[in-house]
């Protein structure tokens, strides 16, 4: 069987259903496919596709993770940019593969500095044009 790492089973499974969960959460409350489609770099008969579940329902999102979606569709109500669904995407796909591999980026984040030990070469070092 072969190995399926995290980000890859992000890409070919949850991604779909996370930005469809979005797009239904955001159409409720107001945004059209045009604004939807336009935020999410993608086509209006994609975003179409998304909201009446004909698209990005083969992966069930957890309750968690649907309440991480809410939160994030909130946050893009009041601030409707690319960058904002950007991260808001990328913490949910994180939450994910914490739910599904056991992995939380954040752990890495706060050992990160932990293991840093200062370079005995850093004054050596000369950078030129």
């Amino acid at each position: 069987m072969p190995i399926v790492y995290p980000h890859e089973f992000i890409a070919r499974t949850a991604i779909s259903s996370v930005k469809a969960e979005i797009a239904k959460s955001l159409n409720s409350n107001g945004f059209s496919q045009k604004d939807l489609a336009e935020l999410m770099d993608s086509q209006i008969s994609a975003v179409s596709q998304y909201i009446n579940g004909q698209r990005g329902s083969s992966y069930p999102l957890s309750e968690n993770t649907m309440t991480l979606v809410s939160a994030v569709s909130e946050a893009i109500r009041n601030e409707p940019t690319a960058e904002l669904l950007k991260f808001g995407v990328y913490q949910i796909c994180n939450k994910i593969i914490e739910e599904e591999f056991g992995y939380s980026f954040d752990d890495d984040e706060e050992n990160e500095n932990e293991g840093l030990v200062e370079s005995q070469y850093e004054d050596d070092i000369e950078l030129s044009d």
